[in-house]
């Protein structure tokens, strides 16, 4: 039996849609939770800064980080304000 490496195996499996698709779902909310992390260490906030500036909890800030496919655009876009991003650029696809 030949082994294949991790990146062959992905290949062969991109072939099927349904990976694929589930593929793509998991990178888009990857990419979303990087966004969001960068707009807080930007200005070095913790996560109970974020939660005062919107009026929120600690652990709604982080359900919204964890859960990101949860969060309304409003919310993302309050998020950003709340980090300082004014004009935030919001990854969907």
């Amino acid at each position: 039996m030949k082994l294949r490496s991790h990146k062959e195996l992905h290949n062969e499996m991109m072939e099927d849609e349904e990976y694929r698709v589930a593929w793509d779902d998991e990178t888009r909310k990857e990419k979303l939770r990087d966004t969001l992390a960068q707009w807080r260490k930007r200005d070095n906030l913790t996560k109970a800064q974020v939660a005062e500036r919107m009026g929120v909890t600690p652990p709604v800030i982080t359900r919204i980080e964890n859960n990101i496919t949860k969060a309304s655009i409003d919310t993302l876009a309050r998020y950003a304000y709340a980090c300082g991003i004014k004009n935030p650029i919001i990854p969907l696809y």
